[in-house]
């Protein structure tokens, strides 16, 4: 039995599991497949009293904790963060999270923006791949498995910032410009399939622990891949097409968008060779639905 903080102090609980990030669109598929039993669930602002006591009643027991300053009591229970990668790393580095097992989300952004000529994509390129050494070298030191997935472009939640993004855009200005011959390839990855792999993952052999990229099921252009988004999740819109080359002048400019526009012709495209072989791993295609892109007025663009 594990003792769980609650308002009212210390309660038992039959916890199966830690989770860092269940508020996040992960989480939210991980909830729509169903948890595993009991979790405990940390969170900086975890939800109000309502929501908490919904959740409460599925098994999810909210805790309030940073990342930054937390420490867990000890317990054998796996452990799974669903980011930021780097504040997990340095609390598991730090002693303050200890666990058997480690199931952490970080991103294929560790190799695909390494070369960014934008240098805030650069550092964080730096900041997961130091994160991934950090992680692995104190899980080898208190002889923990470690799972790390980086998944490519992550979508059907409605909640991802860059497809969501889009459609919520080109809903509220149907005639916008995009660039739809973009011929760069990309590899979109469901959160559906993502956190069925987590759950799969908390009962894996210790023989198959490693880092795994997870690409989609699909290999298609970046501009291919927003014409489907816009008929799945804005059918109303008629965007202008805008040659993707007119963009490139934009890459040498500073900004938010060097980094994307200078990989509108840039294949994006990882292995998961090694994820199918040992994992399991088989994503869905990218065949978006409507249901993929639901209405969040709270999303901002």
């Amino acid at each position: 039995m594990l003792r769980r903080l609650g308002e009212g102090g210390m309660e038992q609980s039959d916890a199966v599991l830690r989770v860092f990030g269940l508020s996040g669109q992960l989480g939210e598929a991980l909830r729509r497949l169903g948890l595993p039993g009991p979790v405990q669930a940390w969170s900086r602002r975890p939800p109000g009293a309502e929501a908490a006591a919904r959740d409460l009643a599925a098994g999810i027991h909210w805790q309030t904790g940073d990342l930054g300053s937390l420490v867990l009591p000890p317990a054998d229970l796996p452990v799974l963060s669903l980011g930021p990668l780097d504040a997990f790393a340095a609390a598991v580095a730090e002693g303050r999270i200890q666990a058997p097992r480690l199931i952490a989300f970080g991103s294929t952004s560790v190799h695909a923006k390494a070369t960014s000529p934008d240098p805030w994509e650069r550092a964080l390129s730096g900041r997961l791949a130091r994160a991934e050494e950090q992680l692995f070298e104190a899980a080898a030191r208190r002889g923990s498995l470690v799972f790390l997935l980086r998944p490519t472009l992550v979508w059907g939640m409605g909640r991802d910032a860059t497809l969501s993004r889009v459609v919520a855009r080109a809903r509220r200005q149907p005639r916008l410009p995009l660039p739809l011959d973009a011929p760069g390839r990309r590899q979109p990855v469901h959160a559906l399939d993502l956190a069925a792999l987590a759950l799969r993952l908390l009962r894996a052999p210790a023989s198959v622990a490693g880092a795994y990229d997870l690409p989609g099921g699909e290999t298609l252009a970046f501009g291919e891949m927003l014409g489907r988004v816009l008929r799945a999740g804005a059918p109303g819109a008629r965007p202008l097409p805008l040659p993707w080359w007119l963009l490139r002048p934009g890459a040498l400019l500073p900004g938010p968008w060097r980094g994307p526009l200078s990989r509108l012709a840039r294949d994006l495209v990882f292995d998961d060779t090694p994820a199918r072989a040992l994992l399991g791993w088989s994503p869905r295609g990218f065949q978006p639905v409507p249901a993929d892109f639901p209405e969040r007025p709270e999303a901002p663009v």
